[in-house]
């Protein structure tokens, strides 16, 4: 019984199927450490989705309101108008800020500070363009309203899912 023994060249069916395990456990860490390389982009597309959910959302439910409960016939705001577009804007900021927390790889609450930042930003900006070329919308209030309806809203989205805990990101499918 010697090196050139047959048995030896042999490989059972129950070591084939461990080699293939090892491959494929191999294969498994091979994506995670690619997934954990990719983060950074992951984590900017998180902000990127939440901030396409929220335009489009406030456009979709502006129109529909608008179409519902819009301008009187002069062209005066409505309160009805303006309260149903703040509430419905809270809403689809809310979402927004939920989407964006739940696609973020890891700290969801601070993809959600991102794009509430974001949305204040541009507020914040189209308020001032609009003081700046005298053109403030009547009421008044409304655009400053707007400035933290949004914010306000993907934090609150940004918070629920982070209280709602359990996986965080791909990185949790993967059982150690």
């Amino acid at each position: 019984m010697g090196a050139d023994d047959e048995r030896f060249d042999t490989v059972t069916a129950a070591e084939s199927g461990e080699r293939e395990r090892t491959a494929d456990v191999d294969r498994a860490a091979e994506i995670v450490a690619d997934m954990a390389d990719a983060t950074p982009l992951r984590g900017v597309a998180a902000v990127v989705v939440g901030f396409v959910v929220l335009t489009f959302g406030s456009v979709i439910a502006g129109r529909a309101i608008a179409s519902i409960s819009g301008p009187d016939v002069d062209g005066v705001m409505t309160s009805a108008f303006l309260t149903q577009n703040l509430l419905a804007r809270f809403v689809i900021a809310a979402l927004a800020g939920y989407l964006t927390a739940r696609a973020a790889p890891m700290k969801p609450l601070l993809h959600g500070v991102a794009l509430a930042g974001l949305v204040a930003f541009m507020a914040g900006a189209a308020l001032v363009g609009l003081k700046a070329a005298g053109t403030m919308q009547d009421p008044t209030w409304y655009p400053v309203a707007m400035l933290f309806v949004g914010p306000g809203g993907v934090l609150v989205g940004a918070l629920f899912r982070d209280r709602q805990g359990g996986r965080r990101g791909p990185a949790a499918d993967v059982k150690g």
